[in-house]
C-alpha cells in the first residue's frame, strides 16, 4: 500500500503544481493549495538558517549542512559554505529535491574524514519541479560523505547534486502550484503540477514566469504544447507586480510571434500566475511593447477566457438513467432527455458530449453502445458493438470511450463519431486488467482503474489526425484500497482547472470488535499527491459510481439511488437513478 498523506478539510485537494528554476530545486511531497485561488503568502514566515562556526566536527558539519537545505534560498549560499571552495563551485542544489521522513537523518561518523548519512525516503522531485513518491531516488539512501581541513576548519567535499530535506521542512518551504500549458490543438489549457519555494516577497511570480517559459514537466510534455518558441526566455530577470498587475518582459524574439502566437502566450502566463493573490491582471511585453493590444488582461477576460480548461459553466446538468432512461438533472429534480434516449429504461450506463446535446447509452446486455441527439424524432443508432462494455466517457473531441472487458489486451476502446474504431496503444497497461476510466476535460489525460488501483495517464494524440492514441506512463494516485469508479474535479471551486481526481476508494478497518469492516468512500486526489476525505455525513449503503466535474458537486450512485455533495460534510437526495455522467 503506498504512504499517502490524507488530510480532512472542507474543501476539495488542493492541486499540485510544481516549477523548475535554474537556481532553485522545485517540488516535493504534499503541501497545501494548487490552482489558482488566493494562496496564504502571507502567513510565511522566513527562516534563516545559521552558517559554521569556528571548532565544529565534522558531525556537526554534516548536521548544519542539513540544516541549512532545510529552508529555502536562491543558490543556497549558507549551505554552500560548508563546503570546500571547489565543492561549493560544483554543487547544484536545483538537480533534485529529496524528501525524507525522519525529522532528521541519522549521521554515524565512520573514520575521522567521514560521515555516513542515512535516510528513509518518501520521494523525490526532479529539475523539471515534478514530484514522484515511492521512487528509487536519485540518491542512494544511505551515503557517505568526505570531509577535508579548510585553513583548520572541517568542510564536506563531495556533497549529492540536490538538496536533501525532511517532509515537514518541505511542506513549511515549498507549495503546490498549477502551470498552463495547451492541448495538442492549442484549444484549452492544461494544468500541470509543480512545485515552488514559497517566497517572503514578490519572488514567486518571477518563478512562475520562469517555469511556463521552461516547457511543461517530463511526464506531461508528450501530452501538452506551448506557444513559447524554445529561445523565449525572460528579458528582465524579475516580475514586477505593481497595483495588482504583474508585468512580464520577455525577450526580443517573442515579438516576431503571430497574433495568435502572442494571444496564447499571454493565456498560459495570466492563467499561470492568477495563482496569487496579488495578481489582478498580467501585461506580457517584448521589445517594450505589449504583445496584446490594449489594457493588461486577467484569465477571465476574452479573449483569454475562451481557453477555460474546465469548459463547463456552472449549472450544468447533471445526466444518469433513470426509472424510463436517460435523465437530467437540474436543480435536484430528474427529467427524462427528450428523444429516444429517454425512453432506453434498460440502458446500464451513459455519457453525453460536451455540447449536452447527444448522448451514448451501454445496452443492457452490456454489449452495444446506441447514440442519439437529445430531441422529439431523433434517430437511434448503434455505434459499436463490443463484448462486456463498461465505463462509457465522451471527450472533448467528439471521440467515445469505453472498456471492453471481452476483449484481450487493456480493453480500451475509442469510437469515432462514424463507428469506426481508433487504433489505441497503452504498451504500458499490457497484461493489465482496465476496469473503468474518465477522460479529463482537457483531453489529454485518462483516470483509470487498473486492477483495482486508481492511477492517471496521459493521452498522446495528433493535433491533426484522430486516427490513432497512445495511453502513456500510467502512474498511481490516491491511497491505497480498492478502487471502483473515478471521475474528473477540481482542487478548487473557484477555478476551473481539473487538476484532481475523485476517487471512490473501499477500504478496510478494524473495529474495537476486531471484525473488519468496509467503508467506501470518495478521495480527492490531486495530482500533487495531496488527498482529501470529505467530513463525514456520506449516505447510507454501498456505493458504486461518481459523476464529478470541475467546479460542479460530486453525485454518487448508492444501492440505485443518486446522492449529490451540498458541502463538505452534506448530501442531498437526488432520487432513483444510476450512472451519474456530466458532459463531456
Amino acid at each position: 500500500m503506498r504512504s499517502r498523506v490524507v488530510l480532512t478539510v472542507a474543501v476539495l485537494a488542493t492541486a499540485a503544481v510544481v516549477a523548475g528554476c535554474s537556481e532553485i530545486p522545485t517540488s516535493g511531497p504534499v503541501v497545501d493549495a494548487g490552482s489558482p485561488q488566493p494562496d496564504d503568502q502571507s502567513r510565511y514566515i522566513e527562516v534563516i538558517e545559521a552558517p559554521p562556526r569556528p571548532g565544529m566536527t565534522p558531525l556537526q558539519i554534516v548536521d548544519g549542512f542539513i540544516e541549512a537545505m532545510a529552508s529555502y534560498q536562491p543558490g543556497y549560499e549558507t549551505a554552500r559554505e560548508y563546503l570546500t571552495e571547489e565543492a561549493a563551485a560544483e554543487w547544484d542544489p536545483s538537480a533534485r529535491v529529496g524528501v525524507y521522513y525522519e525529522a532528521k537523518p541519522a549521521l554515524e561518523q565512520l573514520s575521522e574524514n567521514t560521515v555516513h548519512v542515512r535516510t528513509t525516503p518518501r520521494g523525490e522531485v526532479g529539475a523539471d519541479g515534478a514530484f514522484r513518491e515511492g521512487v528509487r531516488p536519485t540518491v542512494a539512501p544511505a551515503f557517505d560523505l568526505q570531509l577535508e581541513q579548510v585553513d583548520g576548519e572541517w568542510r564536506i567535499a563531495n556533497p549529492a547534486p540536490g538538496i536533501l530535506i525532511s517532509d515537514f521542512s518541505f511542506e513549511r518551504e515549498y507549495q503546490a502550484r498549477n502551470v498552463y500549458f495547451f492541448d495538442p490543438g492549442f484549444e484549452v489549457l492544461v494544468p500541470d503540477v509543480v512545485y515552488l519555494p514559497r517566497t517572503a516577497n514578490d519572488a514567486t511570480a518571477t518563478l512562475l514566469a520562469r517555469k511556463v517559459l521552461g516547457g511543461p514537466t517530463e511526464w506531461l510534455a508528450p501530452a501538452v504544447a506551448t506557444a513559447f518558441r524554445p529561445e523565449t526566455e525572460l528579458g528582465v530577470d524579475a516580475v514586477p507586480v505593481r497595483n495588482g498587475v504583474a508585468t512580464i518582459e520577455l525577450s526580443d524574439d517573442a515579438a516576431l510571434a503571430g497574433p495568435e502566437e502572442r494571444e496564447r502566450m499571454v493565456a498560459q502566463l495570466a492563467w499561470t500566475l492568477g495563482v496569487l493573490p496579488e495578481v489582478e491582471r498580467v501585461e506580457v511585453l517584448a521589445n517594450n511593447l505589449p504583445l496584446i493590444q490594449g489594457d493588461p488582461l486577467s484569465p477571465h477576460d476574452p479573449p483569454l477566457s475562451a481557453y477555460d480548461p474546465a469548459v463547463l459553466p456552472s449549472g450544468t446538468p447533471l445526466y444518469a438513467i433513470g426509472e424510463t432512461g436517460v435523465v437530467s438533472v437540474s436543480d435536484g429534480e430528474p427529467a427524462p432527455v427528450p428523444g429516444p434516449l429517454g425512453e432506453q429504461a434498460d440502458a446500464l450506463e451513459v455519457a453525453v458530449n460536451l455540447a449536452a446535446n447527444r448522448g451514448v447509452v451501454i445496452s443492457g446486455d452490456r454489449t452495444t453502445i446506441r447514440v442519439a441527439s437529445f430531441g422529439e424524432d431523433e434517430p437511434l443508432d448503434t455505434l459499436y458493438q463490443g463484448v462486456h462494455l463498461t465505463s462509457p466517457a465522451w471527450d472533448r473531441t467528439g471521440l467515445v470511450w469505453v472498456v471492453d472487458h471481452g476483449v484481450e489486451g487493456h480493453g480500451i476502446v475509442v469510437i469515432r463519431p462514424d463507428g469506426q474504431p481508433v487504433a489505441v496503444s497503452a504498451p504500458d497497461l499490457a497484461g493489465m486488467d482496465v476496469e473503468r476510466l474518465a477522460v479529463s476535460p482537457d483531453g489529454t489525460r485518462v483516470a483509470l482503474i487498473v486492477d483495482g488501483e486508481a492511477m492517471v495517464a496521459n493521452v498522446i494524440r495528433d493535433a491533426d489526425s484522430d486516427a490513432t492514441i497512445l495511453i502513456d506512463q500510467p502512474r498511481p494516485i490516491g491511497p491505497g484500497g480498492a478502487a471502483r469508479d473515478v471521475a474528473w474535479s477540481s482542487s478548487s471551486p473557484s477555478w476551473s482547472a481539473a487538476d484532481t481526481v475523485v476517487i471512490l476508494l473501499e477500504t478496510e478497518s478494524t473495529t474495537e470488535s476486531t471484525t473488519e469492516e468496509t467503508t467506501v468512500e470518495p478521495y480527492y486526489a490531486a495530482l500533487s499527491g495531496q488527498e482529501t476525505l470529505p467530513r463525514g455525513g456520506l449516505p447510507a449503503g454501498d456505493a458504486v459510481r461518481v459523476g464529478a466535474a470541475s467546479g460542479l458537486p460530486v453525485v454518487l450512485e448508492s444501492d440505485g439511488v443518486l446522492y449529490v455533495q451540498r458541502s463538505s460534510n452534506a448530501w442531498t437526495e437526488i432520487g432513483p437513478a444510476r450512472s451519474p455522467a456530466y458532459p463531456g
